[in-house]
């Protein structure tokens, strides 16, 4: 089927007779075809009503075509034409401008975040749908879309753009432009800020702060606070805490300022010990500050460490020094330290030692009379360290006579004939310490022959060593006084009959 028959059977139900199509109306593309399409009506005619009533469209390329295969002549297109032409001048109403309402006009959000931006599109009150929008500079922004975001508006006339907007907090204007670029007059730019996302982390400066006793003056911390991103916060409340109220600081809090920081002062004077004073942002632990007391001894640190287990003969000073350690928490020698000294069996030199620039006190020590342990005992504070050493027995200076654990020399001791007993002989030194002495039961042995011949009333049995010393046995032989002298030690020996 042609296109003009195809035309003409969709147009056959209502072909319009001259008379109907005298009025004032424009006639529309599909009059002019009907009138055409009559064989009752010439082209004169159609030509004639034509610059009359004039036609309602402006004919394009296509509509051309369609007249001149309806067997429209040159009178009747000559008539459209000058129609169209004239219709088109007389006819066109004034085009409203577009206008563009940004809702709102200021878009916020948090970096690593996606910005979705709305914006109605009206002529009048009119919703203007399909129209292409571009959102112009979004492309500037880093991290953010590569080329200027594009939206459509939908039948209400609104148009959303959604576009991410990178990780650096900024602000930026964007302007709402046509598909074509063309600026939408009277249309404000569009203020999107990106702003930082929530708190991360807490940096503070200095990290570590070391005290002394005595120190007096404010120490300043500078904490910055930053996104998860490494952008500074800023207007975020930032609390100081000490993680103990035996600290003594006090909570303080402050705000950070344009570029995240926030700054505290804490008086060395009432920090009574060391801790952690804690940043807490949003009530959420982001950092911390070590306070370290360098004046806190360290009692795993502090204590002797030269001189400990000398030994050397009763009433002699020791060759070497004892020396005491003090050190700090963080392992240094704490200086001007008052550690006293106090001796069993032993003498110090002075009872009180400052520590040296090394931390170490150094007390020279005199053993004592009694041979056996001696001990020094240190304090500085309230803590003390002991020191063990050892007195030797000095140079045997005298022999003792001993029968049943008790001194008889120098004095009796009882006896009777026929009943052995036993006397222990043993050397001490000039301050009563028993003295080991290996040839002192040999030397008894020697003397046991002659002993025999020339006492009458008492006999040496037997002579046996014994821990450094001799036992000696002995039986009396008659009734009498009998004299025992062994080494210089003298006993009479009381002899009574059975």
């Amino acid at each position: 089927m042609t296109r003009p028959a195809a035309m003409l059977a969709l147009l056959v139900s209502g072909v319009p007779c001259l008379g109907s199509t005298q009025g004032s109306q424009p006639l529309r593309k599909t009059d002019v075809i009907r009138l055409l399409s009559n064989p009752l009506i010439s082209r004169r005619e159609v030509a004639d009503l034509i610059r009359r009533n004039c036609v309602s469209f402006r004919p394009t390329p296509r509509d051309w075509a369609d007249l001149r295969d309806f067997g429209a002549d040159s009178e009747v297109l000559s008539s459209i034409g000058g129609c169209a032409t004239t219709s088109t001048a007389q006819r066109a109403a004034p085009t409203l401008p577009l206008a563009a309402v940004l809702l709102p006009a200021r878009v916020a959000v948090a970096v690593g975040g996606e910005a979705v931006a709305r914006v109605q599109v009206k002529r009048g009150e009119a919703p203007q749908a399909g129209a292409p929008l571009v959102l112009r500079g979004s492309s500037a922004i880093p991290g953010g879309p590569p080329r200027d975001v594009q939206a459509v508006t939908d039948a209400s006339g609104v148009a959303v753009f959604r576009f991410p907007v990178g990780r650096l907090p900024a602000t930026y204007s964007l302007d709402v432009v046509t598909g074509s670029g063309a600026s939408i007059a009277g249309t404000p730019s569009l203020e999107l800020i990106v702003a930082p996302s929530a708190p991360a982390v807490a940096a503070v400066q200095p990290g570590r702060v070391e005290l002394r006793a005595g120190e007096r003056g404010p120490i300043s911390l500078l904490v910055t606070v930053r996104d998860s991103f490494g952008n500074a916060v800023p207007g975020e409340v930032v609390a100081l805490q000490p993680d103990s109220p035996e600290m003594g600081v006090a909570v303080d809090a402050h705000s950070t300022d344009s570029i995240g920081r926030a700054e505290f002062a804490v008086e060395r004077a009432a920090v009574r010990r060391g801790g952690k004073l804690m940043i807490r942002v949003r009530g959420q632990p982001l950092g911390s500050v070590d306070v370290i007391r360098t004046d806190v001894m360290a009692p795993a640190a502090t204590g002797f460490v030269s001189g400990v287990g000398q030994r050397g003969i009763a009433r002699t000073r020791l060759s070497e020094s004892l020396v005491f350690q003090v050190r700090s928490t963080l392992g240094r020698p704490l200086t001007g330290r008052l550690v006293t000294f106090r001796a069993v069996n032993a003498e110090v030199a002075t009872d009180s030692v400052m520590t040296d620039s090394a931390g170490l006190a150094r007390v020279e020590v005199t053993l004592g009379k009694q041979a056996g342990p001696a001990l020094v005992t240190a304090t500085v504070d309230s803590l003390q360290r002991q020191a063990a050493l050892t007195v030797d027995p000095a140079a045997p200076a005298s022999v003792i006579l001993e029968r049943d654990g008790s001194r008889v020399d120098g004095g009796t001791t009882p006896a009777t004939v026929g009943v052995s007993f036993v006397l222990r002989v043993s050397a001490q030194d000039a301050y009563g310490n028993r003295v080991a002495t290996a040839d002192l039961a040999r030397m008894i042995q020697q003397m046991r022959n002659r002993f025999n011949q020339q006492s009458q009333l008492l006999k040496m049995v037997s002579v046996e060593p014994e821990g450094g010393g001799a036992t000696a046995t002995f039986k009396p032989i008659a009734a009498g006084q009998a004299d025992l002298s062994i080494a210089g030690a003298t006993v009479s020996v009381m002899i009574a009959p059975r």
